[in-house]
C-alpha cells in the first residue's frame, strides 16, 4: 500500500506542459496544471485553497446537475433544462410556465422548486488512509467492498453529526486507489425567480439537443433560503435568503476566440480507463436495448401527451430525460463505431500487456488480469435480458409501481441484522425520501402509469426460458389479461394517496405483509428477484472495482503521466479556449452563433418558435448594451475546449479573470464518446453566452429586479 501511495503521488504531481488540455482535474491538483502559463489571470489559490473561501465555494451541487450563485443574496443561475422540472412541477391548475415561462417582479412573489435541493460546496479532504486502513485483510471482494462501505457511511455519519444541514460523502477515486470526503451545506428551499418561456430556453428542442450549431436561451434564475439563523431548512414562509461568502461576478468583458476560459461543476461519471470488455458490453449489449426502450417509452409519452394539456406537461417531465439520454446513447454508438474505440481499446490493452510482460514482477501482478476481465463481462452477458427488465421495473414501471418497491426494499432492510443489511442503507435517508414523496406524486398520471407498467409486465412475460421472473407468474395465470390485472389494482390501490403511502416507510415487514393492497403484493412477489439482482450487482460490481483498481495501477506503472479520476458526481476543474471546430471534411464550425441565427432556423412550429417581442427586438436592431461589435450582433451560445460530460449542465464558464461568461449547457454529438475516451480535436463544450443571458432578463422580459442584484445597470 506505502509502494501504491508513493506511486500515485508521484503520477500526479509531475506535471508535463506538453500535455494536451484535457481532463476533469479534482481541485487539489490545480496547482500542478502551470494554469497562468496557460493564460489564468488569477492565482489557483483564488479558485480553491483548503479551508478557505475561493471561486469554488460559489459553484452549487445541484443534484445531478450544477448551478452557482451570483449575488450576495443566494440567487443562483443555472440551465433551463435543469429548472425543467420544478416549471413542470408548478405548472398545475391551468397554469403553464413551461410554455410562458416565469418571472418574479419581487421576493414575495418567488415561488418553490419543487423537490431541489442545493449543496453548498464546504470541502474536501483525502481519507484514503482511513478508509483503507485493515481492509487488504479481507481477501473476498464482496466482504471487502462491503467493509468498505460500512466504514464510509460511519464516517460520513461521524461528519454529519456536526450541524442538521451538513451532508458527507466519502467517494472512491480511481476505482478505490484514494477516497475523498467531500463536505457540503444542504439547502431545500429552492425558489424560481426568472425563468424564460421554452421557447427560449428550449429553443430547437430535441431536435438540436447535442448539436452545434446552437441557438439556445438555457438558462434559469433561482434562489436559496435558509431558516432565519443561517441553517439550511425546508421551505417555510419564514426563511430568509442565504448569504453566501462568495458569490461570482458577471463579466463586462466581451469574450473572443481564442481567450481562456475554465469551468467549474459536477460532472457525472465518465469510464475512460475502462477496458474493451466493458466497451464491448456497452456498444453491443447495453446502448442498443436502452435506445429501443427509451425510443418506445418516448413514443407512448408523446402519444398521452395529445390527450390533454394537463397529461402534455407531466409527460414532457419524463420523456425530456429520456429523449436526451437516448439521443447521447445514439451519438455514443455512433461515435464508437466509426471511431473504431473498440478497436483502439484492444489495441491498447496489447500494447500495456507487452509492457506488463516485459518486467517479471509486473507480469507476476497484472499478467492474467484481462483474461479475468473478461470472465466478468461473459457473466453480465449471460444475465442481462433479465437484470435489464428488473432495472426498467424499478424505473420504467411508473410512479406507483415503482415507489411500492422503495416501500418493501426499506421494510426488508430493516427486518435484517444490522450488519446483514445494505451497508449504505440509512434510517435518516429513508426519512428523508418519505418526506419528499410528494414530489414525486406531483408528476403522477394513471394514464401515463398504466401504460408504462403494461410495457414493463410484457417484457417480463416475454423473457426467454432460464430467465423468467416466477413471483410475477400470478399475473399472467390469475387475470384474463395484464389490461385486467392493471385496471384492478389502479381501482384497489391506496397507494394513489401520498399521505398513506408515506405512513408505509414507518412499517415493519410484518405489518406491510398484512396490508391488501395489489402494489404491495406485486413488490413483495417481486422482492426475492430483486435481492437476487442485488446481490448478483454487488458480486460483480465488487469484483470490477477490485479489477479496475488494479488495472489503473498498471496504466500508472506503463504511462507514467499525471492522471485524473474519472467523473463521479464530484466538483471538478477543467479549462480551454473558445474555439470552433471541423467535423468533417471541409466544414468548419465558427465558435460562436448569434441572434441572427435564431431567426434563421424560426419556423413557427415547435421546436423552432421564436416569441413574436423577440422578433421585434431582432426587426428594430434593439440590442442595447449586449450588442457585439466584432460579431455584429448578440452572441448566443458559444463553443470552447473544455472536457465536460452529464452533470455539468449548469456549470459556470469563467474568463481569464475569473468572471463569469456562460453557463455550460451541452457537449457536441461528435465527441459524445469522450465519456470513454477524450477528443482534443473535436471535443467540446457548448455554452450560453452570458451576454444573450442579460440580453433576454432586460430587453425581452423587462427583469430590472434580477439585473439590479446582479449589479448590471
Amino acid at each position: 500500500m506505502k509502494r501504491l501511495s508513493v506511486l500515485i503521488f508521484v503520477l500526479l504531481f509531475s506535471w508535463q506542459l506538453t500535455l494536451a488540455d484535457e481532463g476533469m482535474w479534482l481541485l487539489n491538483q490545480l496547482k500542478q496544471l502551470h494554469l497562468q502559463q496557460k493564460g489564468l489571470q488569477i492565482a489557483p489559490n483564488d479558485i480553491y485553497t483548503p479551508g478557505q473561501i475561493g471561486l469554488a465555494s460559489a459553484v452549487v451541487n445541484f443534484g445531478g446537475a450544477t448551478a452557482e450563485l451570483v449575488s450576495p443574496d443566494g440567487l443562483i443561475l443555472t440551465n433551463h433544462h435543469v429548472a425543467f422540472g420544478a416549471v413542470q412541477r408548478a405548472s398545475t391548475q391551468g397554469t403553464d410556465y413551461l410554455t410562458n415561462g416565469f418571472l418574479a417582479k419581487t421576493r414575495a412573489d418567488e415561488i418553490p422548486a419543487p423537490g431541489y435541493v442545493a449543496r453548498i460546496f464546504l470541502g474536501m479532504k483525502d481519507v484514503t488512509a482511513k478508509v483503507l486502513k485493515g481492509m487488504d485483510k479481507i481477501k473476498d471482494p464482496v466482504k471487502r467492498d462491503r467493509a468498505i462501505k460500512r466504514r464510509i457511511k460511519a464516517m460520513e455519519d461521524e461528519v454529519e453529526k456536526e450541524a442538521s444541514d451538513i451532508e458527507a460523502r466519502i467517494v472512491p477515486m480511481y476505482s478505490g486507489l484514494q477516497y475523498i470526503l467531500f463536505k457540503y451545506k444542504r439547502i431545500e428551499d429552492v425558489r424560481m425567480v426568472f425563468v424564460p418561456p421554452r421557447a427560449i430556453g428550449n429553443y430547437g428542442g430535441d431536435v438540436d439537443n447535442w448539436m452545434w450549431p446552437r441557438h439556445t436561451g438555457d438558462f434559469s434564475f433561482l434562489r436559496l433560503y435558509v431558516a432565519p439563523d443561517g441553517k439550511g431548512a425546508k421551505y417555510s414562509p419564514d426563511n430568509v435568503p442565504y448569504h453566501p461568502k462568495k458569490w461570482i461576478k458577471i463579466s463586462r468583458t466581451p469574450l473572443h476566440k481564442g481567450d481562456f476560459t475554465f469551468i467549474i461543476g459536477y460532472p457525472g461519471r465518465t469510464q475512460r480507463y475502462s477496458t474493451s470488455f466493458a466497451v464491448d458490453f456497452a456498444e453491443n449489449k447495453y446502448y442498443p436495448a436502452a435506445v429501443k426502450e427509451f425510443k418506445e417509452v418516448i413514443q407512448f409519452l408523446d402519444n398521452v401527451g395529445k390527450q390533454s394539456p394537463e397529461l402534455a406537461i407531466k409527460a414532457v417531465g419524463i420523456s425530456k430525460w429520456l429523449n436526451n439520454s437516448m439521443k447521447n446513447f445514439e451519438g455514443n454508438l455512433a461515435g464508437m463505431k466509426k471511431n473504431h474505440l473498440l478497436e483502439q481499446k484492444q489495441e491498447q490493452e496489447k500494447e500495456w500487456l507487452n509492457f506488463i510482460n516485459s518486467h517479471k514482477k509486473l507480469k507476476a501482478k497484472y499478467g492474467d488480469l484481462l483474461s479475468r476481465f473478461k470472465e466478468e463481462y461473459q457473466k453480465a452477458t449471460a444475465s442481462f435480458d433479465r437484470q435489464f427488465v428488473l432495472g426498467q421495473f424499478n424505473y420504467l414501471s411508473g410512479t406507483i409501481p415503482s415507489i411500492a418497491q422503495s416501500i418493501y426494499y426499506v421494510a426488508t432492510q430493516k427486518a435484517k441484522p444490522k450488519d446483514e443489511r445494505d451497508p449504505m442503507f440509512s434510517e435518516k435517508d429513508v426519512k428523508r425520501m418519505a418526506e419528499r414523496l410528494k414530489f414525486r406524486y406531483m408528476s403522477y398520471a394513471p394514464e401515463i402509469d398504466k401504460g408504462l407498467l403494461k410495457r414493463v409486465l410484457l417484457k417480463i412475460k416475454n423473457l426467454p426460458e432460464g430467465q423468467r421472473l416466477s413471483g410475477l407468474e400470478y399475473i399472467f395465470k390469475d387475470y384474463p389479461s395484464i389490461d385486467a390485472f392493471i385496471d384492478s389494482a389502479y381501482a384497489h390501490t391506496k397507494l394513489t394517496d401520498v399521505n398513506f403511502t408515506q405512513s408505509l416507510f414507518d412499517k415493519s415487514l410484518q405489518e406491510l405483509n398484512k396490508i391488501n393492497d395489489p402494489f404491495l403484493k406485486m413488490a413483495r412477489a417481486l422482492e426475492p428477484e430483486m435481492e437476487k439482482l442485488r446481490k448478483e450487482q454487488e458480486a460483480h460490481q465488487a469484483v470490477l472495482r477490485q479489477l479496475e483498481k488494479e488495472y489503473i495501477s498498471g496504466l500508472m506503472e506503463w504511462l507514467k503521466r499525471p492522471f485524473y479520476p474519472d467523473a463521479n458526481g464530484t466538483i471538478r476543474f477543467t479549462y480551454g479556449r473558445v474555439a470552433g471546430y471541423t467535423p468533417r471534411d471541409a466544414v468548419w464550425y465558427k465558435p460562436f452563433t448569434t441572434l441572427h441565427g435564431v431567426m434563421e432556423k424560426e419556423t413557427s412550429k415547435w421546436p423552432f418558435i421564436v416569441p413574436e417581442k423577440l422578433k421585434a427586438l431582432y426587426k428594430n436592431h434593439d440590442y442595447g448594451q449586449w450588442f457585439d461589435p466584432k460579431l455584429d450582433d448578440v452572441p448566443v451560445d458559444f463553443l470552447n475546449e473544455c472536457d465536460i460530460t452529464g452533470g455539468n449542465s449548469g456549470s459556470p464558464t469563467f474568463n481569464a479573470k475569473g468572471e463569469l461568461v456562460g453557463i455550460a449547457f451541452d457537449g457536441n454529438w461528435e465527441a459524445l464518446t469522450s465519456d470513454w475516451k477524450y477528443e482534443p480535436a473535436i471535443q467540446r463544450a457548448i455554452n450560453v453566452d452570458i451576454r444573450y443571458v442579460l440580453f433576454i432578463t432586460e430587453k425581452f422580459s423587462g427583469a430590472d429586479n434580477v439585473l439590479k442584484e446582479l449589479g448590471i445597470r
